[in-house]
């Protein structure tokens, strides 16, 4: 029995090792009637990152493929031999894939198809992903492995900084880059938010990250909406330094991914983002 794993595009799986059997499911871009973009085949998350900092009023969505798209991807499964089909999808919050879905399983019910939906958003789908492969490569059905994927919910936290200097070419940037609002999201959901603009929130967020992942085997990760940005060496100099001797070298090769825009329209644009997936039953997430 094969079974086809379908996962959110925004989860970065397209930047990890992963064979034939996970493929990403495009969500799109939507600046107005005349400019609908998909994620990466059309617009890189980049690109889209670059035009919000230059027009301030947008009026970006994020929306779903239609179900036309989604029985594409069915039909194409069934044609390769594929007899189910699972579907991991984000948080309603960031897009609802759940309605397209559920309207071409309709007009494709030769092939078992099973949603999981998840409250993750981010680089926590692609690890379920690959959990779920993992699931079934051990000879579980379906059902069992959607069963088996509740107990992978809940072992991710994702720290948002978005800094009060605007620009980094800003004179006062090395004075106040330390300075701006943090914001905790665990298992995909706000959980709280510090916005002390005269505080260091920067340091406060890694402070609450080290003291988060005491005792745990974790994956660090690291998000960014600007792959040039003075943030992303910090971020990963202050990793480095952490002295976590069970992490030692995971924190020493930490991974950069392309922040979600759910997130970056949510806290910023300018954001940034540190994060962990925990390690349990000796799971491991691939990289490339």
């Amino acid at each position: 029995m094969k079974t086809k794993i379908f996962v959110c595009s925004s989860s970065a799986i397209n930047e990890l090792v992963h064979d034939e059997f996970i493929e990403a499911i495009p969500i799109l871009y939507k600046f107005s009637d005349d400019e609908l973009f998909e994620d990466e085949n059309e617009l890189s998350i980049e690109a889209c990152y670059n035009r919000l900092r230059y027009e301030k009023n947008s009026g970006l969505e994020l929306l779903s493929i239609g179900y036309e798209r989604i029985s594409d991807y069915l039909k194409k499964a069934i044609e390769e031999g594929y007899d189910n089909a699972l579907f991991i999808l984000p948080n309603r919050a960031m897009v609802n894939l759940s309605i397209p879905v559920k309207i071409a399983l309709e007009e494709n019910k030769e092939i078992n198809v099973i949603m999981y939906q998840s409250n993750e958003i981010s680089l926590p789908l692609a690890y379920i992903a690959f959990q779920a492969q993992r699931i079934f490569n051990s000879g579980h059905s379906i059902v069992d492995t959607w069963n088996e994927l509740v107990n992978y919910e809940g072992i991710s936290n994702i720290f948002v900084f978005t800094p009060i200097v605007k620009s980094e070419r800003n004179a006062n940037f090395e004075k106040q880059f330390k300075n701006g609002t943090y914001q905790l999201f665990k298992n995909g959901k706000f959980l709280k938010k510090l916005d002390n603009r005269k505080t260091n929130a920067l340091e406060f967020m890694l402070d609450e990250f080290k003291e988060e992942i005491k005792g745990k085997k974790v994956i660090p990760f690291i998000l960014v909406s600007d792959r040039n940005s003075k943030y992303n060496e910090i971020l990963l100099n202050n990793l480095a330094e952490i002295d976590d001797d069970l992490n030692k070298d995971a924190l020493e090769h930490v991974r950069l991914f392309n922040l979600p825009l759910w997130l970056g329209l949510k806290c910023g644009i300018n954001s940034v983002a540190i994060g962990y997936i925990e390690c349990k039953n000796g799971l491991i997430l691939e990289k490339k």
